[in-house]
This record gives structure tokens, sequence and C-alpha cells, in this order.
């Protein structure tokens, strides 16, 4: 397979760019007022349903959907629909819900709403299943409040009240009255947030304000979320004026972006998100241990941030980000190592310069997706630099990636996923039972390491944040320099092209799109403390 020619893609781009008169300039400005005419998405992925245990979590990125406790981008947590959270003991948390909360079909979110909620998702949710202990307690003790009783430790509770996709909070009557038929929810006000839902198609989201939101009544008049699976369509949109903000913009894109009047390109913001390489060890080459590490050092992380990604996003140099108080930096480039390796495990250097051993090339194939398409760029330098090892590598885009992992008649060595080394709730414990532990639903390559396995298992029920701190070093210390079966090649900022009435525009941490304060102009934090 040829690599992929992403420089075409470019000077499409920039000729596309330069043959659109700028449609937004200082004068096309909006001024401050009360409200605001409703901000305008363009982004790759597709939501493809109202069920709010499979597809809940887009609603939540976008300002329909809201969660009992919330992470945010100064690496703490706060209640959101709680009104506190107390750990009385190892095994027993006490939450308390917010007076006065409604749904936006006016019903009440009580302490029989919420469990509700959770007992629907604890019985149909994997994300809720493998987040929650087996044996957990949910119980009503008093009114607007929650009592949690685990039979072990549990000290990732909180960080999972903030994922959201466990226990989005939505009206469980209104969700069980349609069936099956969940495009019969549009217009039904089951979700808490500040924009409801008033369709949802292949085409498009669109959602109207939540007049009576319990924290305060939205700015904006509503929110249109357009499926645009194209990057230049994207950017183009917002060019144009046919849309305010472009979601997962191609990094490549960048300098043609700055250099061109009524679109901005803003980036910078903390993400738990990162690139994940996940390698398949049920088969060869990777299956040896030798060829996973030399793999891992010919990649050169330095050249995939600064330059690949021309500094927008963060280098990985280890499993966690380094702004996470407990990573380690020991994720290191070195191709005379990585050669070595190869050598040793007996991988000869063949004519053409690919590795073979016992008659098998040293030939591997590696799937992305589109929606991520940045990892066009990202492959191609993947390609070229283990190359020099003597490692050949074959792209393949695949429509789905998760679908692509899951099918056992795929054939990979590779998978790139959009997953970080923390939960989007902020739990490392989380992501790393999601997709490290030997049972993790999300270990797909099937790979097995006992003694990560017990490491995961003994972080899953310590509270003490000096030993938690010394589990995950020597978590990292096993993962990356012994057993780098998934490793990350960047992580990732958050980023987007604006139209210069959003240039001040501003996320939430965890990809909150949206809230009841956005507007065009400067930036509101929304804290909910004085709610």
């Amino acid at each position: 397979m040829k690599p992929f020619k992403s420089f075409l893609i470019l000077a499409c781009l920039m000729v596309l760019l330069a043959a659109c008169a700028p449609m937004a300039t200082s004068e096309t400005v909006l001024q401050q007022t009360e409200e605001y005419e409703p901000l305008r998405f363009v982004t790759s992925f597709t939501i493809k349903s109202l069920d709010p245990v499979s597809q809940g979590f887009w609603l939540a990125e976008y300002g329909v959907a809201e969660l009992l406790m919330q992470y945010r981008d100064d690496g703490n947590h706060y209640p959101w629909l709680l009104n506190s959270i107390e750990n009385v003991d190892d095994l027993t948390w006490v939450l308390t819900l917010r007076e006065g909360l409604t749904f936006q079909n006016g019903k009440p979110v009580d302490e029989e709403a919420v469990l509700a909620v959770i007992n629907r998702q604890m019985e149909l949710s994997s994300s809720a299943q493998s987040s929650i202990p087996e044996g957990t307690v949910f119980e009503i003790t008093a009114p607007l409040e929650i009592t949690v009783k685990t039979l072990e430790p549990y000290p990732r509770l909180i960080p999972t009240l903030a994922s959201e996709s466990v226990f989005p909070i939505y009206d469980v009557e209104a969700v069980e009255a349609v069936g099956e038929n969940f495009g019969e929810l549009a217009g039904t006000g089951f979700y808490t947030g500040p924009f409801s839902v008033v369709s949802l198609d292949d085409q498009a989201l669109i959602l109207e304000r939540n007049e009576n939101y319990w924290a305060g009544r939205p700015k904006l008049q509503g929110v249109e979320v357009r499926f645009v699976s194209d990057a230049q369509a994207r950017i183009l949109a917002v060019q144009n004026g046919e849309a305010d903000i472009c979601n997962y913009p191609p990094t490549e894109a960048k300098s043609v972006v700055d250099a061109t009047d009524g679109v901005n390109f803003v980036y910078g913001w903390p993400s738990s998100g990162g690139f994940r390489a996940i390698l398949n060890t049920q088969e060869s080459p990777f299956d040896d241990p030798a060829v996973r590490k030399a793999f891992n050092r010919a990649i050169d992380y330095a050249v995939l941030a600064n330059d690949v990604m021309d500094g927008v996003v963060k280098q990985a140099t280890g499993f966690f980000p380094e702004w996470v108080p407990f990573s380690i930096q020991n994720q290191v480039t070195d191709l005379e190592q990585a050669k070595q390796l190869l050598d040793e495990a007996g991988w000869v250097v063949g004519d053409d310069g690919i590795r073979e051993k016992d008659g098998e090339r040293l030939s591997i194939i590696m799937l992305i997706y589109p929606q991520q398409p940045d990892l066009v760029p990202i492959s191609e330098a993947i390609q070229a630099q283990v190359l020099e090892a003597g490692i050949e590598v074959e792209i393949q885009l695949v429509d789905s990636i998760f679908d692509a992992l899951t099918d056992e008649s795929t054939v990979w060595d590779v998978g790139v996923t959009s997953g970080g080394s923390l939960s989007f709730g902020g739990s490392p414990e989380q992501s790393l039972l999601t997709y490290d532990h030997s049972e993790a639903y999300r270990n797909w390559a099937g790979h097995t390491n006992p003694e990560l396995d017990a490491l995961i298992d003994e972080l899953a029920v310590t509270f003490d944040s000096e030993k938690r701190t010394e589990i995950l070093k020597e978590f990292q210390r096993v993962r990356v320099e012994e057993d780098p079966q998934q490793f990350f090649l960047t992580f990732h900022t958050t980023r987007f092209i604006v139209n210069d009435n959003y240039q001040d525009y501003h996320p939430g941490m965890a990809l909150y799109f949206v809230h009841y304060l956005t507007t065009p102009g400067e930036y509101e934090t929304p804290t909910f403390e004085d709610n």
C-alpha cells in the first residue's frame, strides 16, 4: 500500500481557502447582547442515536446531558448535579443531590430519578458495568441522598461519577416509554442540561435553549452540530460562514489557517487523551517482546509532536502526560537499541533493507481511521522512522477503528486509537482497567501480563496518595521498559478552527464543547458553586 499523500490534502486546502473571500471580519463580530444566535459546530463524528446508554456521552459534550461530578482543567473534581459527596469510610460514600433540580421536561431530579438511572445503566451499559465493582449497592437513605456501599475500597468513585459514559443523568421513564424507537426522544426534554434535543438525523443534531435550566438561562439560543467527515469541508464551512467552530481539525492546516483572514486555529488546553498504539501480541511479529520494544524505540516522539504536529500536541515522553504529577518520562527514542534488539531476536536485514526471520518478512499492518485526520501524517512519519530499523509498515484506513479491532476477521498488527491513559473523568485506574488489564473490555489483542494486572488491581483499592503514586510509577516502568504492548504516540491538546466571533472560545475539560455561559467574546467558566 502506498503512503498517504497528506501534502496533497494541504495543498488543496490552501487553494480552496484562498478562493473563499473571508466571511467574518472585525466588522461582523457579534456585539454583546443578552442572547446570541445558535452556535454552529461541524464535527467528524456522527451521533448515531439518542440512546443514552450507547450514545449519551456525545450529549454531555454538547450541553444536553450532565453528570453527578465534573472534572475540570485544573485537574480537580467538583460537584455538578451533586451538592456534595462524602467518603464516610473505605467502603461507604454518601451522595447528596442539589435541591430544585429538574429535567428539561420539568420533572424533578430527585433521589429516585437518579437511582433509576444508576440501576438502568448498571443493567445495560458496559461502561458502567466495567467501572463499578461487582457487589456495589446504591440505596436511598434520605431525601436527595444516595448511599454507596462497596465490598472493597473503591477510591475511583469520584472520577467515575465524572465520566460521561457511566451515569449521564436522564429521565428513565421517558426513555423507556419509547422502547427501541430512540428517535422519538427528540423534544421530550429527557436530560438536565442547558440545551435540549429538537432533532437528530444522519446530517445534524439540533438543540434549543432550555429556558428553565437550573443554573441560569443559557445565553445561546441553541446549538447546531453538523456531521461532516471531510476535514477540508469542515474548515471551509467556518471560512465561508456556514459554521462557527470546526472540531478535530488536522494539525497540518494550522499554517494555512493562521495566514487566512476570518478563521483562527485555537489550541493548547489540557486533555486527558492521546493517540494510543495497541500492538497485536497474538500474532508474529509482536508476540515477541523484543520486537515490541524495538518498534517502540524506533519511533521519534519528539518529531511526531514538534515537527509533524507543529507543536500543537504534547510529546509522549511516558505512559502518562507530563502534567500528571505521578508521570515519569521513561519513553525514549533509541534507533541503535532498536536495531540491536532485532539483531538479537534473529531478524536479519534483507537486500531491500527490510528484515526477515525464518522466511517471514518484518512487515506490519497499521490501522488508522478517518475521523482523526492527524493520524495520516503521524502514521506516515512512523512508517518512515521504523523503516530505518528494518521494519516495513503498511497503513490501512478503516471506517471504524473499534469495529475493526473487535472483528476477528481483521488482520492487523498495530491499531491506533484516540484514548487516554486517564479516563475522561480523570481516573488512571479506570483507563487501565478499560485498556491495559488482561480482562479489560478494550484489550482487543487479548494481551496478558500478570505483573501489570496485579499493579492495576492494587491501585483500584488504594486510597493513600503516596502508595498510589508508588504503584503508578512501577506500572509505568513495567509497561514502558519491559512490555510496551500499548503506548502513546502523542498526547492531545484540545484544538479547533473558529471564526472571528469565537476567536476567544474556550472549551471545558473532557470535551465539554458548550455550556450555559458559552457566548462569542470573553470566556466565562461555569463553576456552579453559587447555584
